[in-house]
Parts: C-alpha cells; structure tokens; sequence
C-alpha cells in the first residue's frame, strides 16, 4: 500500500516482484514472506550413454504449446577428477505440462556412429554451458528466432541462433563477451521496456562469485 503523501511510482502492466520494501511505501496486516519450492517426484531421468554421468546446466523456457529444456551431457572421470572435454554435448526435450518430458530422436549429431539421439550440439567446449532462449524482438530475423550463449572456455561467449530452436547456427567464430569467468548458465533475453538485449554471467572478484551483467541493441556489440 501506498501512503497517500507519498509520490505513487508508476508501473504501468509491468509484473513486480516484491522481494524488498523499494516499492512499498507502508505495509498493513500483511509480511513480505519468502517461500521455499516443494520438491516433488522426479520429471526427467538422465539415463542415456552420451548423457553420461554428468548432466548439467537445464535451461528451460516456454515457448507457446511448448516448454524447451536444454541440458549438458557429460562424463566426469572420477580417476582423474574432470569432466573429459571429449564426452560433452547439449541434449533436448521438450513437454506439455513441465511435467512429463520427451527426449525425441532428433538425428542431427553422430554419437558412437548413429544419430539417434537428442542431441542438437556436439563439440567440447561449445557444449560445457550451452543456455539458448527465445528472441522476443519484435524486429528479430526469423532465421534468429531463437539465440543462445555458449561458452569458449574463459575466452567469452559465442553467438548461437536458431528458427527452429533445433537446427543451431555459429554466427561468428569470435566472442561477443569476453569479460568474466562464464563458468555456468550465462543468461540472456530481450527487455522490451528497455528495447535492449540484456545478458547476466558470472565472474569472480577478489576469489568471491558474482554476477555481472552488460546490455546490447544487436546480440553482437
């Protein structure tokens, strides 16, 4: 509730999240309560060979009937303690509901010479964090319907786009962010109050994580 002296700020239909007092002014009969999630059965099992023993990094996002999850494939060699650079893809599947999930044969990539499988990308490195996200831009190419990040080691984040959200596409061979560690899901979307893409990576700052977050009008500067 807003105190009638103060100045109402106006929001216009944006959702808020009220997670702190920054857009209440006094409150009455009522707390700011942070509720926990309900862990429930277990929606997707990772249980196929070039999944491996490693699976990582879900990205999921709905995308009209559909929601998309995107996950890393990979083995962890126990012995030597690391994952092996050789064993890491990005898998697909998809649901109705969240809930119950499909993993379609989708033969795009080869592994252990065949191609049924769920993978959309195979390559090292490019598959360690691979966060795709549909492009909200009402100006968006439709050849670049769907973009994503994927990270090149500590060396930055490459382009990814897609108009299918299966078939994916380099879009140059060079970082468009090479400014942090990028050793997890490095986030991107389309803020259409700002009219800007907006991007949130992980870096370290005095051996301490944190986020850092930049913005830009084409995906690229």
């Amino acid at each position: 509730m807003m105190d009638a002296e103060a100045t109402c700020r106006d929001i216009g239909g944006n959702r808020e999240l009220f997670v702190d007092e920054y857009l209440i002014a006094k409150r009455t009969g009522c707390e700011l309560r942070l509720h926990s999630p309900q862990p429930q059965n277990v929606a997707i099992a990772h249980t196929e060979p070039w999944e491996g023993n490693t699976c990582l990094f879900h990205t999921v996002f709905r995308d009209g009937d559909i929601v998309r999850m995107y996950y890393r494939g990979s083995h962890y060699d126990e012995a030597k303690r690391e994952v092996k650079p050789t064993h890491e893809v990005t898998c697909y599947a998809e649901s109705r509901d969240g809930i119950t999930w499909e993993k379609p044969n989708l033969g795009l990539c080869e592994w252990n010479g065949s191609k049924n499988n769920n993978i959309v990308l195979a390559g090292g490195r490019h598959s360690h964090a691979f966060v795709p996200f549909r492009d909200e831009n009402p100006d968006c190419k439709p050849t670049e319907r769907y973009k994503a990040f994927a990270r090149l080691g500590s060396e930055g984040l490459l382009y990814y786009a897609s108009a299918d959200a299966i078939n994916w596409t380099l879009k140059q061979d060079t970082p468009v962010i090479t400014k942090g560690a990028f050793d997890s899901q490095n986030l991107a979307f389309w803020d259409a109050r700002r009219g800007v893409y907006v991007d949130y990576h992980r870096d370290f700052r005095d051996k301490v994580r944190d986020i850092m977050t930049c913005t830009s009008r084409d995906f690229i500067n």
